[in-house]
């Protein structure tokens, strides 16, 4: 898909959430909107190391590949929000091979050539504003520090990112409505395994379920699962 396709469809995905009122539907766009922008940031990173390439010429330049970076730690203090990225030998790369740029609510770091290898990590939507001038990053033995400088400090970032705060808002959501109906939240979860479980899985709780059915026909005392219905 194209840079301009991608760019589209994230915009549409911003306008959408806003007219969105079911959690639902907020949750799947949500999810969908964070799928497009990993690929966005790819793609731009990609013509990026393309552009280098081309004004630096081929000859004598072998060929890199760009590999997405999606684990990293993170850790707040009231002035920074800190992300720690691992990458073994980093420490040996250049200061001008290791870039990060950043806007007011996201950051994209750059590693080119360690081993042979380009990295790249991009993060959106972070959950509050940063400020621009003065964040920075360090190169630790076989790790990358970011220091996202709080717009606002003393503020409390409970999650990085505004998409993560929608999922967590959602997760708590069913949670409640589960806690609120225990009976209908182990027929869901019953459920859940049913349809996503081996063919073993599907025998267990298949034999359970009409183990009680068969209980609660003969008296409450028995206890049992209750009405799995339709699994």
């Amino acid at each position: 898909m194209s840079l301009e396709q991608l760019k589209a469809d994230a915009a549409e995905f911003t306008a959408l959430l806003e007219q969105a009122k079911s959690g639902r539907v907020k949750g799947v766009l949500t999810q969908a909107k964070a799928e497009v922008e990993r690929e966005l940031a790819n793609l731009e990173i990609k013509a990026r190391l393309a552009a280098e390439r081309q004004a630096a010429g081929t000859v004598g330049i072998s060929k890199r590949y760009l590999h997405e970076l999606t684990d990293y730690g993170w850790d707040q203090s009231a002035k920074f929000v800190k992300l720690f990225i691992t990458l073994n030998g980093v420490q040996n790369c250049s200061e001008e091979a290791v870039t990060v740029d950043y806007t007011e609510n996201s950051m994209q770091l750059h590693v080119r050539d360690l081993n042979g290898k380009d990295y790249g990590l991009m993060v959106n939507n972070l959950l509050f504003a940063i400020d621009v001038e003065k964040s920075y990053r360090k190169l630790k033995t076989d790790m990358v520090a970011i220091y996202l400088k709080k717009a606002e400090e003393g503020q409390n970032w409970d999650v990085l990112t505004s998409i993560q705060k929608r999922l967590k808002q959602k997760q708590d959501s069913e949670m409640a409505k589960d806690n609120a109906n225990p009976e209908e939240a182990l027929v869901n979860i019953m459920k859940k395994m049913y349809n996503s479980g081996d063919s073993k899985t599907k025998q267990v709780i298949a034999k359970a379920w009409t183990e009680s059915q068969e209980k609660a026909r003969f008296g409450p005392e028995v206890g049992g699962l209750g009405n799995l219905g339709d699994l």
